[in-house]
């Protein structure tokens, strides 16, 4: 007899939100999915979301104005200073997010196998 075993998942908080949608795009989707079941997200989120899009754009500006500074004048402290740059942009994309997730999103019902 082979008992399933349940897996164990960390509760879904921002920082796990966060970091589960750092690598695309959350604004474009109106689903999330989390421990296999599809959650719809709040208007809220979404208007949150797209904030953090505008960041992301603003971010990879930096990033170009960094390359060609650096480029131009050969210094690592600009590399430095966009670092810092992105570091406190991220943590304040990541502090836009709601403290409780989970109230920003609504089963819908369905369950991903």
């Amino acid at each position: 007899m082979s008992k399933k075993k349940k897996q164990m998942l960390r509760p879904l908080t921002r920082w796990v939100y966060f970091t589960e949608n750092l690598y695309r795009d959350p604004s474009e989707v109106t689903e999330f999915e989390y421990d296999h079941v599809i959650y719809y997200k709040s208007e809220e989120l979404l208007a949150i979301e797209e904030g953090n899009k505008k960041i992301n754009w603003i971010l990879l500006l930096i990033l170009f104005a960094m390359f060609a500074v650096s480029i131009r004048f050969q210094n690592i402290w600009f590399v430095a200073g966009y670092l810092v740059v992105v570091i406190a942009g991220q943590v304040w994309r990541w502090q836009r997010l709601p403290k409780d997730i989970l109230a920003h999103l609504t089963d819908s019902g369905r369950r991903k196998k």
